[in-house]
């Protein structure tokens, strides 16, 4: 199916704030009235107490949202974890529409996100080199002879991202060939060119010490050579850095340049090529010295505030 407006999916799971800050951000695009909405739900993790009154919480605000072409709910009755909320979720959507847009609760969005993420869905959907399409961008050094609003990044994005359906189903979420990877230090320093943790966060999860969506999608847009676009000003910024946080509890040592609204056209070619600096430099909040300072920085806030 060959639409311009692509269903937007938000996964959600306990932090009402958040969510609310997300969906209003989404309601200030004007793409938003044409555009199916779909926000998945997870289920309270047992064993924590008071989280099951959370998601209640949620899923009665999901229920009052309204701005959009249609909403669309589904509220899982057990804790399914993330990466399989998305990746079952994104299935289900992607295999109706065949192409998709997602977000999660913690992001704040960009009055011009949707139309740019239509925009390049439409612009690249023949380009079998683009993976993915993201409207968040690393802060990149300023340079007069780079003129287009988008690039090529070589590391995939989680924080907003759109793809279509043959791209989905290219992925290998058994990672077939990890063995291989596994036993060629040359192979793993080729992955962690985008990134330091590439290799240790995809070892982490066949060793089942986590359960990431997102590393397997990174692998996978690796071994095809496949590229995600890019806004060089970022149109979505991510407010989940916060104690409430699953997975973000953190040091925030991502910084980006953000545009709260893209006034006329995106400047974009129609076929983008590499460009091996740029690329460089937005990957680097990914390098060894970034994350030292990023764990140095989170232990001294955590210190503080026990000693407050």
């Amino acid at each position: 199916m060959d639409i311009y407006n692509a269903p937007i999916i938000i996964f959600a799971f306990n932090r009402l704030d958040t969510l609310k800050r997300c969906v209003t951000s989404l309601q200030k695009n004007t793409e938003a009235k044409d555009s199916d909405l779909f926000v998945f739900v997870d289920g309270a993790r047992e064993k924590h107490d008071g989280e099951a009154e959370k998601v209640w919480a949620v899923q009665q605000y999901v229920l009052s949202i309204t701005g959009f072409k249609s909403v669309n709910h589904r509220f899982s009755k057990t804790n399914r974890g993330l990466a399989q909320s998305i990746i079952s979720g994104t299935t289900e959507i992607i295999n109706k529409y065949g192409r998709v847009i997602v977000v999660e609760d913690d992001l704040y969005l960009s009055k011009s996100f949707l139309r740019y993420m239509n925009e390049m869905l439409n612009r690249y959907k023949n380009d079998t080199k683009v993976m993915q399409v993201s409207g968040y961008g690393s802060k990149l050094k300023k340079s007069d002879d780079y003129t287009w609003d988008v690039y090529l990044n070589e590391r995939a994005q989680s924080w907003s991202w759109g793809t279509w359906k043959d791209r989905w189903e290219c992925v290998d979420w058994d990672v077939k060939d990890f063995t291989q990877l596994q036993t060629s230090k040359k192979l793993q320093r080729a992955f962690c060119e985008r990134g330091s943790d590439l290799y240790g966060m995809l070892k982490g999860y066949m060793d089942g010490r986590n359960n990431s969506w997102y590393i397997r999608f990174n692998y996978s847009m690796y071994k095809q050579h496949k590229y995600s676009v890019c806004p060089v000003r970022s149109l979505v910024r991510n407010d989940g850095f916060t104690a409430e946080a699953t997975h973000c509890n953190t040091y925030n040592r991502y910084k980006i340049d953000f545009e709260e609204h893209h006034e006329g056209q995106f400047h974009v070619p129609e076929r983008l090529t590499p460009n091996e600096r740029i690329m460089r430099d937005a990957v680097k909040y990914w390098s060894l010295r970034y994350r030292i300072y990023g764990k140095l920085r989170t232990y001294w806030m955590k210190l503080t505030k026990k000693q407050q």
